[in-house]
């Protein structure tokens, strides 16, 4: 029997994921089914049907009527009974193979993808919770975030496949001397195959397998972001989201031109990142321009300002530079800051000046 060249073999997993295209919407049903059916009996199930969701949404709902976590313990035994466990040496070179295939397969952006599906809530910044005005909206219509153990059931394809390749990395060394270890990179295999063919994630059930597809993603500089449409969408699928550089954002803000964005969007947005997104595309002058900003004090590149919220109230924010991106933000600060110093020792909890802090 012909050695097998392990090594080539972790080297061909990360050439094969690094080069699907995640632009691309197109799904090989009958490639993904072959190698889901391939797979089950590596684990010592049953063949049974694949049933395909339309997007995230459809997905839960189905995975939510049917019973998972049996079958995935049944899976679980049957691979403990077949192979041993990885030897703690091997850690650090199984864990370095892994990451670097979930690199080259997209894994940080499809994980964020996945966060949203979960229904993570849109995170806050600590100045702008003293502001009680209307909560940042859902964008993208999430599942229930109650309904997270749906997600934690699902096989993730992607990190299959990298497992495969850390198999591969500690196999090339020690697979005669870890001989029931070996092969279990087999197992993983037909994992990159349904990658390669379009699946995402998948729920194996007793009666069937449920099956979504990896969602079409458009990234610029390895980031989501798409400045006329959604960055992350299925086919024939209303469930969408919207990113400017990295930055979940309303869809409005993508969508609308720069001309037609109300600058007031700025004062009911609760997310600092977003916040900084309004102010890059509707251009910091426009924008204070909209919002009535008096300024009331300037050192350098901040300005305190005091901002007319439509609420009875007048509040004081600090508008500064970003000085690695080179872009205009603004933060709210306490009700009694009215000068800059003041603004950026609350910000700061301190008297030293951000430049030596950072």
């Amino acid at each position: 029997m012909s050695q097998v060249d392990f090594h080539a073999m972790e080297v061909n997993i990360r050439r094969r994921l690094s080069a699907v295209n995640m632009s691309s919407c197109s799904i090989d049903e009958a490639e993904v089914e072959r190698a889901l059916q391939k797979y089950l009996g590596m684990v010592r199930l049953s063949p049974r049907p694949v049933t395909w969701a339309r997007d995230g949404r459809e997905a839960h709902a189905w995975v939510a009527r049917s019973t998972v976590s049996s079958v995935n313990d049944e899976i679980r035994d049957n691979l403990n009974r077949i192979f041993d466990g990885p030897r703690e040496s091997d850690h650090d070179r199984w864990e370095e193979s892994y990451n670097a295939a979930m690199a080259a397969g997209h894994g940080d952006q499809l994980e964020i993808v996945k966060t949203l599906l979960r229904g993570q809530p849109v995170r806050l910044s600590i100045p702008w919770r003293l502001y009680e005005g209307v909560r940042t909206g859902d964008r993208g219509a999430r599942t229930n975030p109650a309904s997270s153990r749906t997600w934690q059931e699902a096989i993730d394809v992607l990190d299959q496949a990298a497992n495969a390749a850390g198999e591969c990395a500690i196999a090339r060394n020690n697979s005669r001397w870890n001989p029931g270890r070996a092969g279990y990179e087999k197992v993983l295999l037909p994992f990159v195959d349904a990658y390669e063919a379009g699946l995402w994630v998948c729920w194996i059930t007793t009666t069937k397998i449920i099956a979504l597809a990896r969602p079409r993603l458009r990234m610029s500089f390895g980031q989501l972001h798409s400045d006329d449409g959604p960055a992350v969408s299925w086919p024939e699928s209303e469930q969408q989201y919207f990113f400017l550089n990295g930055v979940h954002v309303p869809r409005e803000l993508v969508e609308l031109p720069a001309n037609e964005i109300d600058p007031r969007m700025l004062l009911s947005e609760r997310n600092t990142e977003v916040r900084r997104e309004i102010v890059r595309k509707v251009g910091i002058e426009r924008l204070f321009a909209g919002i009535d900003a008096q300024c009331v004090d300037r050192v350098g590149d901040y300005e305190l300002l005091l901002l007319d919220l439509q609420d009875g109230r007048i509040r004081p924010f600090l508008k500064m530079k970003n000085p690695s991106i080179g872009v205009y933000h603004i933060e709210g600060v306490a009700p009694e800051c009215r000068t800059v110093a003041e603004a950026l020792a609350w910000r700061n909890q301190s008297d030293v000046p951000p430049s030596v802090l950072t």
